[in-house]
């Protein structure tokens, strides 16, 4: 049974609902906000709500699913960059996240400007809001009691996940960070900040919430090269664990990015180094692309990526997978190959695919940390976790630095996110 079988057969609980298709709208500038802009419109929250215990429930869907529109957007801007997709526009925006050019003004800045329901991928502004807004509601959720919101605990876990995982995000594709109108930071106070709201998590939640928070603390401390503390945090995990956030064709806000840009849009396709991945002579269903014989407005071929066949395709947080291949990374660090090769070989399993140690019988410590490598970057395909590995594990550029683009435009090696113009003018501490 491969994964994506067993992924159709469960849905994991605390799935964000579809009662709260706005949510909230926040003041730009995003990282100094003081206020929720009051809207006109029943489903949207207002500022007196933070301030009402009896809006709690609203709330925290409300930051569910600005997490949830934000991580969408996410996934195809990081794809673009970290080769998962390449253009096939005619967009100069589009070929601007493809070739790896941003700046902080002009169209180079469009990952700073657009928005939730925009046409176009978006990072800052969403990110921005859901962090603020997610750490606004842990706040008014602290000062409340339990006699007021008797689902406190679990409201705190929930809120205190999506922010630990906005927070991830951040730390994942900025070049630098700052918070609160606090000076700027290295991108890896992020992760910091991140570990800080899934231990809040793990500690008031229970269930799927509290394994998505493990998973994350795991994800955060790995960025951060705790591998032996990452590696513990992930160890609790139960298997079969995966947890999907819903999207809905409701709205341009609910629905799910990579689907409409890459299968509705052909408007980007699916990079070359993706492109039919093996393994032992089978196509590895982890990866499951489909060539869709059409050609792009620049000339490239569409190939769509088959686990976002519809609007309301969901996209997956964490999973049992990814912790495994986090305690395979430390099992290397600390010298033991067997274990590694014995996660992977149980991955292989779960997808129909040759195991790793018949394939590669005595494997080296390279040849295992190369394996991880390639498992990663199936597991997690399209999901938002690449990017970083780039960095992170040194992975070479595809197309390289200075290779011309269709659009004649040269690739360059921006692979993260400069604080932008909007920050500087309303925060007067970045410096």
């Amino acid at each position: 049974m491969t994964k994506a079988t067993r992924k159709n057969m469960r849905r994991t609980k605390g799935l964000i609902p579809a009662l709260v298709l706005g949510s909230a709208v926040l003041l730009g500038g995003c990282s100094v906000l003081d206020d929720i802009l009051a809207v006109d419109a029943p489903s949207r929250v207002i500022a007196s709500d933070l301030e009402d215990p009896a809006a709690a429930s609203l709330l925290v869907a409300s930051v569910a699913n600005e997490f949830r529109c934000a991580l969408s957007h996410y996934i195809v801007g990081v794809g673009l960059v970290g080769m998962e997709y390449d253009d096939a526009s005619a967009n100069t925006i589009n070929t601007i996240w493809d070739t790896r050019n941003h700046d902080t003004s002009g169209y180079g800045s469009r990952y700073a400007i657009d928005d939730c329901g925009s046409g176009l991928p978006a990072l800052y502004i969403p990110l921005s809001r859901t962090r603020w807004y997610a750490d606004q509601v842990l706040k008014s959720l602290a000062d409340w009691t339990v006699d007021e919101v008797p689902e406190k605990a679990a409201f705190e876990a929930d809120v205190a996940t999506w922010a630990g995982f906005t927070y991830v995000l951040f730390g994942e594709s900025m070049c630098e960070v700052a918070f609160d109108g606090e000076a700027k930071q290295p991108f890896s106070a992020a992760f910091d900040l991140a570990v800080l709201r899934f231990d809040q998590a793990i500690a008031a939640g229970s269930g799927d919430i509290q394994n998505l928070a493990r998973v994350g603390k795991a994800r955060a401390l790995l960025n951060l090269g705790q591998l032996s503390a990452a590696s513990a945090a992930a160890a609790p995990v139960p298997a079969g664990f995966s947890y999907m956030l819903d999207y809905s064709d409701a709205d341009s806000e609910t629905r799910n990015k990579p689907w409409e840009l890459n299968h509705r849009d052909d408007e980007i396709t699916v990079g070359l180094t993706y492109r039919d991945l093996s393994f032992g002579g089978m196509l590895d269903p982890r990866a499951a692309v489909t060539d869709k014989g059409l050609v792009g407005l620049n000339g490239e071929d569409v190939w769509t990526v088959d686990k976002y066949p519809s609007a309301s395709s969901q996209i997956e947080v964490g999973s049992w997978e990814e912790a495994q291949l986090i305690m395979a990374e430390f099992a290397v660090a600390d010298g033991r190959l067997a274990d590694a090769v014995t996660i992977i070989d149980a991955l292989h399993t779960n997808a129909g695919l040759p195991l790793f140690s018949t394939e590669v019988p005595g494997a080296t410590a390279t040849e295992v940390t190369d394996q991880i490598t390639y498992e990663r970057s199936v597991e997690m395909f399209v999901e938002g976790h690449h990017l970083f590995d780039i960095k992170r594990l040194g992975i070479p550029l595809f197309p390289p630095v200075g290779a011309v683009a269709p659009s004649g435009t040269f690739y360059s090696d921006d692979l993260c996110f400069e604080i932008p113009a909007v920050e500087f003018q309303n925060n007067p501490n970045i410096g």
